[in-house]
């Protein structure tokens, strides 16, 4: 269970080169998302943790303007694990593992009740009074729909599409969300003000 009194920043990482050449875990954002991550206003008086995959300590460290050796790492802040070619439908099938409607095309996929608890142990593994994360989308939505911070299906799916690139995250005191930018106030209806367990 986490602390009602602590306060998380979550980062969606912000726009990287697609390459299907590489993993995933090894894209390196565009020189758009450079510029986006370096634009984005941090507080420099939390603890930060990234998950190790390159776009996400880029983004984090751009955005604290620090090296990204200076950027501690945390494995369970990492994407969904999966076996996904980057192909003309892909976003589909992660739409449907984000709503929870898992079928043959997320055969080798974690499963989203899986990646909502990894991430949670990360959580707690990092006890610090306002906490920066540096992750990604899909498993930043199914902690949240896991926690019922945000409502699971159509609204999660409402919610994990809404969110820029980057996207700040804003989980305070009580429970209360916010997302900066362009917040997608229809999947967090109902759900601000509510206490995380």
């Amino acid at each position: 269970m986490l602390s009602p009194s602590r306060r998380i920043t979550f980062v969606r990482h912000a726009m990287p080169v697609v390459d299907d050449g590489l993993a995933p875990a090894a894209w390196s954002l565009s020189a758009e998302g450079a510029v986006a991550a370096s634009a984005l206003d941090l507080p420099t008086d939390a603890v930060a943790v990234a998950s190790p995959e390159r776009k996400a300590v880029q983004t984090i460290a751009l955005a604290r303007r620090v090296a990204t050796e200076d950027i501690a790492t945390e494995a369970r802040f990492r994407e969904v694990d999966r076996v996904e070619a980057v192909h003309d439908d892909f976003r589909d099938a992660r739409r449907a593992w984000v709503a929870g409607a898992l079928d043959a095309r997320h055969t080798g996929w974690e499963h989203p009740h899986a990646a909502a608890h990894r991430f949670h142990e990360g959580l707690l593994a990092h006890p610090a009074d306002h906490l920066i994360v540096g992750t990604h989308g899909m498993v930043l939505t199914a902690w949240m729909v896991a926690q019922g911070l945000i409502p699971p299906g159509e609204a999660a799916t409402a919610f994990w599409e809404a969110l820029p690139l980057p996207a700040v995250v804003e989980l305070a005191t009580g429970g209360a969300v916010t997302v900066m930018g362009t917040p997608p106030d229809a999947a967090l209806r109902g759900a601000r003000g509510q206490q995380i367990r």
